[in-house]
């Protein structure tokens, strides 16, 4: 049996714990946090988690260390475990500047590493998906992404659902706290702060799919909120460098695993934000030659964030735990 310990924020935690009770595999897990979520307890389907303190928690016990959401954590203790002997999964930006580490995500290849970087967010649906088409050559992404309120955590749903109330009460919306314009019956074209004339997640989406495509891989990104609480909305233009057409990106897609692919070519024959809410898989429809260009294919995606994130790293971990039989 793998013994596991889980760093770092208690809601990212949870969404992998579950997952890992999901796979059904013989995981013996062991949650730690900082202060002020130490002495807390996390009721995960059939059985409660106490969440111990990270500073006193001992890494020879353990076979795999997984630093979830806390960056503090990851850059004061990832290393301490490495050098206990023990597999160690990322999943913060703390480690980023470290060369030495490689990024990957479930599908890649991580065998002989210690320990790995891997990514999530936003990012984490797109890289997957670009990553399945690989073969094909890609030279250029196109992204235009949507994101529901969700990329703001409990405050943006809150800020959302708020505004939208008041508004439908013909009451003046709430002050804006979270998001920069009002979002509720809105669009708005800003994720992040802007960096020049790009945004923070657009910087991060576009640096987050080189680490795992590489770095020659031309990649735009374009990003909104829409007003929807949970879930990632996004239609890709890849340009290759043969020609290809929707049936191969579609087989392909077909056969991979963790992809859903929805696409009937009649209306509401695909997947919405709504439709992927609690679900695991990263859905894809709208799958079409760009008219541009016979190399170009444009796709859709739509999948639930933190569900796609969890599915990721319980099969690293599951990946981990074969090459360590």
């Amino acid at each position: 049996m793998m013994k596991i310990a889980l760093l770092g924020i208690t809601a990212d935690i949870r969404e992998v714990l579950e997952a890992l009770i999901e796979k059904g595999k013989n995981f013996d897990i062991e949650v730690f946090a900082s202060r002020p979520q130490v002495g807390e307890k996390i009721d995960c389907v059939d059985k409660i988690f106490a969440v111990r303190n990270a500073e006193e928690a001992k890494a020879q016990d353990y076979d795999l260390a997984v630093f979830v959401g806390d960056e503090r954590l990851a850059k004061e203790y990832a290393h301490d475990w490495v050098n206990a002997g023990v597999k160690v999964i990322n999943a913060t930006e703390a480690l980023s500047d470290y060369q030495e580490i490689p990024w990957a995500i479930a599908a890649m290849p991580i065998k002989g590493y210690n320990i790995i970087n891997t990514i999530g967010g936003l990012s984490l649906p797109l890289a997957k998906a670009i990553y399945a088409l690989k073969d094909l050559n890609i030279k250029d992404v196109k992204l235009t992404v949507l994101s529901g309120a969700d990329i703001a955590g409990q405050d943006g749903m809150s800020e959302l659902y708020n505004h939208t109330r008041k508004i439908l009460m013909n009451e003046e919306p709430a002050d804006k706290k979270v998001f920069p314009k009002t979002l509720a019956f809105n669009v708005i074209p800003q994720v992040g702060g802007f960096i020049g004339e790009e945004t923070e997640e657009e910087w991060k989406l576009a640096v987050d799919i080189k680490r795992i495509l590489g770095e020659k891989l031309k990649v735009h990104v374009n990003c909104a909120i829409v007003p929807v609480f949970v879930g990632l909305g996004a239609f890709v233009n890849i340009e290759c460098a043969r020609d290809v057409t929707p049936e191969e990106v579609r087989n392909i897609f077909k056969k991979a695993k963790g992809f859903l692919v929805v696409d009937s070519q009649k209306d509401g024959g695909y997947a919405a934000l709504t439709d992927v809410q609690g679900e695991k898989d990263i859905f894809i429809s709208r799958i079409r030659q760009d008219d541009g260009s016979d190399k170009g294919v444009s796709f859709w995606i739509a999948g639930d964030v933190k569900k796609t994130t969890a599915a990721n790293l319980v099969e690293l971990i599951t990946m981990l735990k074969k090459e360590m039989k």
